[in-house]
This record gives structure tokens, C-alpha cells and sequence, in this order.
């Protein structure tokens, strides 16, 4: 059997071959971190594994996290890597794992206990499927701007069929000749639609993804507003190379959603004087066509922020509106600048 050799407090432990590897990318989680490599050694299994932490050239503490952790569980295997984006860290993680299953966990999701044997049982029930993900639960200490993302992707979730086309890379078990069929990931993409565009590769040689809605994990979201749209920006921006861009049932709406956004922010910008009339102090009153539109844009989210406000008693939900619609003028502009960049055969 192979044995890859470790050294813990001086001395040299030669590990067994492990069933399954969790790859974890990590870049400036040290928040969140500790708590996903807790619970990815309290997952409840008999099977053997390794973690495989790859720091991405993380400017805080998430290093130190992992070398703690490392020197109190064999199992867990750092690498340092300089900074190059989600994709060269998975595959950098994914070259180092043994592991006959390869489990993606993100530094900023916790696995519930069970979720492993959840997805594995799946994957050992059915060889033609290659690929099993769950669940994305919002965490409710978070900040406000990360509840609503969260609370979109739930939304998102709770239509999506259990044969699906896309699993995210926040949390999947692949079999590790998915890899080896359909990897390695595309480092160009960085951090946006690496795992879309990967799963689309193994659905073209029609591998089985499924979506295994009992498996959950928490995921932490961005923290800042402006994090936040940096991230959208970034999904925008490689939407582009995606084959099918409805991911999700709820995305055939989404792309109307953005294409009024955009056409807000082009009238707003451009001065637009088309518009409607409203009663003002001094008589009707021509509105342009910009603000008249971003009314609309807010009009349109303004149900499910009454939705998410009866189901989460969340107050946050007040600012769904004004944050959707604003992601969605930074997606439009995103999408925008990759179809350009595309065309130009950049990425």
C-alpha cells in the first residue's frame, strides 16, 4: 500500500493511503478557517482521509491556523503557494491528494457531520454519477450584506433538481477520475466559474452530477458591501465562458433582472430625458428615464424582500432591494467587459 511520509514533533509517520482528500483553498480566511478544518475532522466516518490546505498567499493569519492545526492531526497537510487564484490552488491541492474521493471544502464553509457519508453515499451507490454537492446554509451571526447573499443562494437552492449541471466548489465530492477527465481547472478563470466550466467539461462525456439536498454545509459570504461586489463583479466577468448560463432554475429570470440594470445605469448615465410623468409641487413633472427604470429594478425585488422578511424576521431584508439592484448594474458591466475581453481572446 502507499505511504507518503509526515513529520509530527521531530518524528516521521508514514500514513496510509487515505479513501478521501479534502482539497481546502485558502486566501484570507483566517476568520472562518479554524472552525472548517474543526469540522472537517469531526465529520463522522469510518473512512480514512487527508487534508490538504492550500494557502493561496493569504495576507493575515491563515498560515498560523493551519500549522496549529497540522501539528495537532497528522491528516492535515499544508502548502503555501503564491498568490494565483482559486483554480491554481485547487490544482495545486488536487496533485498532491491521494485520496480515491476528493472532497473541495472552502475555507469559509463548515460541513455539518454528516455531510461526507451523505455525499458518499451517493457516489458509492451509483458509479455512473461522478460528482455529489449539498446544501448552502446562511449563517445568521453574519453581517448583514453576507445574510443576503446568502439568503439569494438559498433561494436559489430550494429550486434546484437533484440531477443538476452545476455543483459549486464551496462544497462537492468528486471521484478522482473526474479529474483526470475533465481537470485540470482553468487558472485563467481565477476565482469565478472555474467550477462551472469544469463540471460542464464532465457533463459533455456524460458523467451524472447530482445535488444531495440533506448534505448541508454553513457558508460565510463576503462581509463588506463592498466585498461583496467584488465578488459579483468577478462572477460577471467569467460568466462569459460558461456554455449554459442558467445554472440554476431561478437564473432564466436573472438575466432580464441584469439587462434592466443595465439600461438603467446607460439612461442614468447618458441623461437619458425619456421618462413618465408623476404629480410634483409645482404640476406634472418629467422624470428621466434612468431613475424612472432603477424604480422599476426596485419595484421588481421588492417581493422577495417581503419573502425573506416573513420567513428570516430579518430586518436586513429591507436593503434586499437597493443591494440586488446594485449588484446587478456591477454584473451587467462585469458581463459587459468579459464578452469584450472574450472577443479579444483575452480572459
Amino acid at each position: 500500500m502507499d505511504s507518503a511520509p509526515k513529520t509530527l514533533g521531530g518524528a516521521t509517520l508514514a500514513l496510509e493511503t487515505p479513501e478521501v482528500s479534502y482539497v481546502t483553498p485558502v486566501y484570507a480566511n483566517e476568520a472562518t478557517l479554524g472552525e472548517t478544518l474543526r469540522c472537517i475532522a469531526a465529520q463522522v466516518t469510518d473512512r480514512s482521509w487527508e487534508a490538504i490546505v492550500v494557502d493561496d498567499g493569504s495576507p493575515d493569519g491563515s498560515v498560523a491556523i493551519v500549522e496549529d492545526f497540522a501539528r495537532r492531526d497528522p491528516r492535515v497537510r499544508l502548502i503555501k503557494k503564491a498568490n494565483g487564484g482559486e483554480a491554481s490552488a485547487l490544482n495545486v491541492g488536487f496533485r498532491a491528494a491521494r485520496g480515491r474521493f476528493i472532497a473541495i471544502v472552502e475555507g469559509d464553509v463548515e460541513p455539518a457531520p454528516d455531510w461526507l457519508e451523505r455525499c458518499l453515499a451517493t457516489l458509492d451507490k451509483d458509479e455512473d454519477v461522478w460528482a455529489v454537492g449539498g446544501y448552502l446554509e446562511t449563517p445568521p451571526e453574519d453581517s448583514w450584506i453576507a445574510r443576503l447573499a446568502g439568503y439569494e443562494i438559498e433561494r436559489k437552492f430550494k429550486t434546484k433538481p437533484r440531477e443538476t449541471k452545476h455543483l459549486t466548489s464551496a462544497n462537492v465530492v468528486y471521484r478522482r477520475e473526474a479529474f483526470e477527465i475533465a481537470g485540470p481547472f482553468d487558472e485563467r478563470l481565477i476565482n469565478a466559474s472555474l467550477d462551472s466550466v469544469f463540471n460542464a467539461r464532465l457533463a459533455k462525456v456524460g458523467r451524472r452530477l447530482v445535488y444531495e439536498a440533506s448534505a448541508r454545509v454553513r457558508h460565510h459570504y463576503k462581509t463588506t458591501g463592498l466585498g461583496y461586489l467584488k465578488r459579483q463583479w468577478a462572477y460577471a466577468r467569467y460568466r462569459v465562458h460558461n456554455e449554459d448560463l442558467d445554472l440554476y432554475p431561478a437564473d432564466r429570470f436573472l438575466a432580464a433582472h441584469v439587462a434592466l440594470a443595465a439600461l438603467a445605469s446607460a439612461c442614468t448615465l447618458t441623461m437619458t430625458p425619456i421618462g413618465i410623468f408623476v404629480p410634483g409641487p409645482g404640476g406634472w413633472v418629467l422624470k428621466g428615464a434612468g431613475p424612472s427604470l432603477f424604480g422599476l429594478a426596485l419595484l421588481l425585488q421588492t417581493p422577495q424582500a417581503i419573502r425573506i422578511l416573513i420567513e428570516r424576521r430579518d430586518p436586513a431584508a429591507l436593503l434586499y432591494p437597493p443591494v440586488i439592484v446594485a449588484r446587478n448594474v456591477v454584473g451587467a458591466w462585469g458581463y459587459a467587459v468579459g464578452v469584450v475581453q472574450k472577443a479579444l481572446g483575452r480572459i
